[in-house]
């Protein structure tokens, strides 16, 4: 059991990162990942490079932390509401609520894909979604949910060929419409589990 010393500090822990996370969001929308300095991002959130460096170790460290952050808004917001059934509809929402949800933080993810270091950044991205995705079909199985293909498989595929239709819509301008962009991939979704 926490003392109420220890809960203090998670609650400071809590906080801290909630300043910084805020802060390199506000700072994102004004520049690029690259031009972003530990000592800015420390300054403006009223943090002390010390405490910031306690929790992380760089700043593509904090990047993971902030993906994982998002990862988790999204599981609360989307993924935890839908009970395991139908896969292709599971996938449906699935990226719906993705594609939702990239585009409520689109200042965010336009900052990242205009950084000259983009192609590590998404990298990034890419493999801390393969990880949470691996982890939540991991539990949607134990809870009942039958998948086409090996759990390792399905988490690839969803999140290589979700991620990289996602890339090229925002990189385009996100010129086809959310409705449009959602009805081909539920299409490829269905398809693919018909085939099964």
């Amino acid at each position: 059991m926490a003392t109420n010393s220890q809960k203090r500090e998670d609650l400071r822990v809590q906080k801290t990162k909630k300043a910084l996370t805020e802060t390199f969001r506000q700072l994102l929308e004004e520049k690029r990942f690259e031009d972003i300095t530990v000592n800015e991002l420390c300054d403006k959130a009223g943090i002390r490079r010390a405490t910031f460096y306690k929790h992380f170790d760089d700043k593509y460290a904090f990047l993971g932390f902030v993906v994982q952050s998002l990862r988790d808004d999204f599981d609360r917001q989307i993924w935890s509401s839908k009970k395991p059934g139908n896969t292709s509809d599971y996938y449906t929402a699935y990226v719906k609520g993705l594609i939702a949800f990239i585009n409520y933080f689109d200042k965010t993810f336009e900052g990242i894909m205009q950084s000259e270091i983009s192609h590590r950044l998404i990298s990034i991205l890419m493999r801390q979604n393969y990880e949470d995705t691996y982890e939540r079909l991991c539990r949607s199985v134990e809870d009942g949910m039958v998948l086409p293909a090996s759990i390792e498989s399905t988490a690839a595929m969803l999140t290589g060929g979700v991620g990289h239709i996602i890339i090229i819509w925002v990189k385009s301008g996100k010129k086809k419409p959310i409705d449009e962009l959602l009805a081909d991939v539920s299409a490829l979704i269905q398809r693919l589990q018909s085939q099964n």
